[in-house]
């Protein structure tokens, strides 16, 4: 079982009782989970709609209050910036209002971290870490998380004891590979993506190489230390005996000069044949033939030296698998692990993959914990609603679609860090609603003339994610958007019959139009609210999943507590479950 002390070390003492971080208020998940529910629906016209059709629906004077309107548009820019942490209200604004703000932030889930940051082990990835190549391509935030998260799987899995620790949606395996490497896990890494295995398969060759021969390096100290003494004695008899032999090795040289001469003839002959051989043979052949005895050679080398390799796999895993279905995976893979006990762990898993994991691990008698950390929450399959897990919100019958589900993990907190970063971040924003509006205007302009007359809602274009160099105003913000377009249009035939324009002029001229009206406050304003629903839609989304895991508290022990710094990672709350042993019978 887990050290109870290692573990408060790391979640705090409350956060151990309760299994489940959660609001101070609230000294009950359910009636937490009650609250968080009655909230969203209340104000669920701030999710209903997409922000981006901010025009077509009217959301300014048909959802937001009017007695709201006037107050949040004489907010300052500064006030703006803090208003997203729930810190601003005015005493005159609307009771209403106010109301909305506090019970927003009072039902935030806590993302405080308990320990705090100068008191995780690992902090250096040159001082704590041998192999620099762990790191390879790895971003400031990516390294905070493998750190952290590498540290906590680690300190678990020591206490547990798995044969095997399986990453699910690993990627590149970064975490994978830290575990494997550095902590000396035998690790199996699972992703649907054949890119992503592939890539992570040239970043294991690199680090493997690297951890090999530092393991040479160290066998080969540590052999000079057990043969650099002799005994003097030993010494003085090999010299004397040297002495002699030196005189019977000049009368040999003799001979084996006039050999050596002999043996130079035959081997220049023997590499010409060699080297007309060789051009005989297939070069791509011979290049993959040396590859092979190299890789073999490896192998050799890392099992003398105990280094163990990841196994990489490239598959699916769902909610319908039963029984042996996980590891029927995993000895189709790699039948020479051992599963009698896993341990399945998940860094930012993304969409319906953490309650897929969260549901293999309650069936399958060999995987006995779960560590893992969900984001996007909304990459889900379909458009269907999210598919909640526990039996008390199922009962709720609280809906939540597409829309929400992706404002439940916008990270407004470092979107709008500052003013300038808050100016950017709501300038492209309405750079972005003005130009979606244009668009579905000249489409179902274009369809109102032909016979087929389907009003359209939505489009297909990618425009998201224009870099700030080609941001720097409306104009260039639309001369990119409209060559990326146009590259759509031609590379990837997608609304191939649209005619867009071939300059941004009849773009500039809409946004000039709308632009007198005034609406990028309003547009700002509309944001700036649903920033504060935002993180009580992830708070039901994560308590859900604790709520689920809680209805198998008689088998398992599970918590949910933050472990990367709010600010570095938002998506920060990690899932820990494990199952109780059973105490053996007489």
């Amino acid at each position: 079982m887990i050290d109870e002390i290692l573990l408060k070390k790391y979640i705090g003492e409350e956060n151990f009782k309760s299994g489940c971080i959660r609001p101070n208020k609230y000294k009950d998940s359910i009636q937490y989970a009650n609250d968080l529910i009655e909230f969203i629906n209340k104000y669920s016209f701030l999710y209903e709609n997409r922000s981006l059709d901010f025009f077509r629906d009217n959301i300014w004077d048909r959802l937001i209050p009017d007695q709201w309107k006037q107050p949040l548009l004489d907010m300052t820019d500064e006030e703006c910036v803090e208003f997203h942490c729930g810190t601003i209200i005015k005493d005159e604004w609307p009771i209403e209002l106010k109301r909305f703000i506090n019970d927003a932030v009072d039902l935030w889930i806590p993302k405080t971290v308990h320990l705090p940051d100068d008191q995780w082990v690992l902090q250096d990835t040159k001082k704590d870490f041998g192999l620099d190549s762990l790191f390879l391509g790895m971003s400031d935030k990516k390294i905070h998380e493998i750190l952290r998260m590498s540290e906590f799987v680690n300190m678990i899995a020591q206490q547990l004891k798995p044969n095997e620790i399986v990453d699910i949606g690993a990627g590149e395996a970064y975490l994978t590979q830290i575990l494997n490497h550095q902590f000396n896990h035998s690790m199996t890494a699972i992703d649907c993506s054949e890119s992503f295995i592939e890539g992570a398969i040239k970043r294991q060759s690199l680090i493997e190489n690297q951890r090999i021969k530092r393991e040479l390096k160290k066998e080969k100290e540590n052999l000079n230390l057990t043969t650099t003494t002799t005994t003097t004695t030993n010494n003085n008899n090999n010299n004397n005996n040297n002495n002699n032999n030196n005189n019977n090795n000049n009368n040999n040289n003799n001979n084996n000069n006039n050999n050596n001469n002999n043996n130079n003839n035959n081997n220049n002959n023997n590499n010409k044949l060699k080297f007309s051989l060789n051009n005989i043979e297939n070069n791509e052949m011979i290049l993959k033939e040396i590859k092979k005895v190299k890789e073999i050679e490896k192998k050799e080398i890392m099992n003398k030296l105990n280094v163990k390799s990841t196994n990489m796999c490239v598959t699916t895993i769902s909610t319908d698998m039963k029984n042996d279905d996980f590891l029927n995976i995993l000895n189709t893979n790699d039948s020479t692990k051992n599963y009698e006990s896993i341990m399945l762990i998940g860094l930012h898993t993304c969409g319906i993959l953490p309650p897929t994991m969260i549901k293999n691990y309650l069936q399958c008698s060999n995987i006995d914990s779960i560590i893992d950390v969900g984001c996007c929450y909304y990459k889900i399959d379909t458009d269907s609603d999210h598919q909640f897990l526990s039996d008390h919100c199922i009962e709720k019958n609280l809906k939540l679609g597409p829309a929400p589900l992706k404002l439940s993990c916008e990270a407004s907190d470092l979107s709008q860090k500052d003013l300038e970063s808050f100016k950017y971040s709501n300038r492209i924003h309405y750079y972005r609603v003005i130009l979606e509006d244009w668009i579905l205007n000249e489409m179902n302009k274009e369809n109102s003339n032909s016979k087929d007359e389907i009003i359209r809602s939505s489009h297909d274009f990618t425009i998201r994610n224009i870099s700030k160099n080609q941001s720097k105003d409306y104009k260039s913000y639309y001369n990119a958007a409209l060559v990326r377009m146009k590259r759509q249009q031609k590379d990837q035939s997608i609304h191939k019959d649209f005619k867009l324009p071939e300059t941004i002029e009849p773009i500039i001229s809409y946004f000039e139009k709308q632009n007198q009206l005034q609406q990028e406050k309003k547009i700002s304003v509309f944001l700036l609210l649903r920033s504060l629903l935002a993180p009580v839609l992830e708070s039901i989304i994560v308590l859900d999943r604790f709520l689920y895991l809680d209805q198998f508290s008689s088998t398992t022990q599970s918590y949910i507590i933050p472990i990367f710094n709010k600010l570095i990672s938002p998506r920060n709350l990690i899932i820990l479950s494990f199952k109780k042993k059973k105490k053996k019978s007489n």
